[in-house]
């Protein structure tokens, strides 16, 4: 169960790549989350009769009334699913625990609270949706969740100091369907990547200060940024005073793969605060698994992956100038060994079928003891 709108962000995000490596080990998957309209979009491809498929539950796109309108449709339409299907095992986003725990705990059904991500923005609706995650951990932990599935270390060691943790944890770190991505060429003017969030939570306007030094030093290059957030119009009017600068919205699951191979490189300065000290490295997956060497701030999540020589860690309050002498000295570098060597270790370290080993084992457990 999850909050998240089909067709706008869930086709691009964890959930269907986790759902087609529990189909092909053997488990149904059937999906309880907000429809876009009914236009489900790219993830249409996914949705079969043989599963994983959609049950439609309503969310209010106005600001701040979401949770409340989603968590009351889903209290009146998760008993029927429950009653029409032979569910094992249930998966709860926290922004779904208060309108589905109470049919879970009559159905007998064992649920782990699913925790992507704790709530970023600071703002009356961001105020709103702590309120709800705070909820949905004393419900969890009150109510009889079975555990909860963290998409980091980091987070599950933020939760114990909180004295908010939910045993047993299992940790879902971020994975990556390689064989969706082909190695980069390295071809034609060099172009920097990034992809992803443009928000300025994210210290997203820095790319475009570490580029103008880049084209003051008279380095050739182009820098590609996609995404949305608070700051693309912005970045869209930054692309229109530099040549060099190029700012596409937010792309589809299948063009993601294509849009990456024509680079060289990626970066992300990604800036050293509490909640993305919590963060699980999804895009550096996805540069790796097509090869892309890449400069990344020096914070836990990007300190997790391990020390790579395809990945030059940078503190995250260096200038801009420092950033940009990284740059230039990745790109002096061997990008087709140091990208031929990210290719590997994502083929054998960060598939999907990989990192969602320890959540099969657990749902099986639980499946097992139903």
């Amino acid at each position: 169960m999850t909050a998240k709108r089909f067709g706008a962000d869930l086709a691009k995000t964890t959930q269907l790549a986790v759902s087609n490596s529990f189909a092909k080990q053997g488990w149904g998957v059937i999906f309880v989350a907000p429809d876009l309209a009914g236009a489900i979009g790219d993830a249409d491809k996914f949705l079969t009769e043989d599963g994983p498929f959609l049950v439609d539950v309503k969310r209010s796109k106005r600001p701040g009334l979401g949770w409340i309108t989603f968590g009351k449709s889903l209290k009146s339409t998760l008993p029927l699913v429950l009653r029409d299907n032979d569910i094992e095992v249930a998966l709860v986003e926290w922004q779904a625990v208060a309108g589905s725990y109470r049919a879970l705990n009559k159905a007998g059904i064992p649920w782990l609270i699913v925790d992507r991500s704790p709530p970023v923005f600071r703002s009356l609706t961001g105020r709103l949706q702590w309120f709800e995650y705070r909820r949905a951990y004393k419900i969890a932990a009150k109510k009889g969740a079975s555990g909860s599935v963290l998409k980091s270390k980091a987070l599950a060691e933020w939760h114990q100091i909180n004295g908010r943790a939910i045993e047993p944890v299992t940790i879902l770190e971020a994975g990556v369907e390689v064989s969706r991505f082909k190695p980069t060429e390295f071809l034609g003017t060099p172009s920097i990547l990034h992809h992803g969030q443009l928000d300025a939570e994210r210290d997203i306007e820095k790319l475009v200060e570490i580029g103008k030094v880049l084209h003051t030093r008279g380095i050739e290059f182009d820098m590609l940024i996609a995404g949305a957030g608070n700051r693309l119009t912005e970045l869209q009017e930054q692309s229109e005073l530099h040549d060099w600068l190029w700012v596409f919205e937010a792309l589809k699951s299948e063009e993601i793969p294509a849009f990456i191979e024509r680079c060289h490189i990626a970066l992300f300065p990604l800036p050293d605060t509490e909640i993305w000290g919590l963060a699980s490295p999804l895009k550096v997956r996805e540069w790796a698994a097509t090869g892309l060497p890449m400069i990344l701030s020096d914070i836990t999540p990007h300190r997790s992956i391990g020390e790579r020589n395809w990945a030059k860690l940078i503190r995250p309050d260096a200038t801009v100038d420092e950033w940009a002498d990284a740059v230039i000295e990745l790109l002096d570098s061997d990008l087709h060994e140091l990208g031929a060597q990210a290719r590997t270790d994502a083929e054998t370290e960060f598939d999907w079928e990989i990192t969602t080993r320890e959540l099969v084992l657990r749902i099986t457990e639980l499946g097992g003891a139903k």
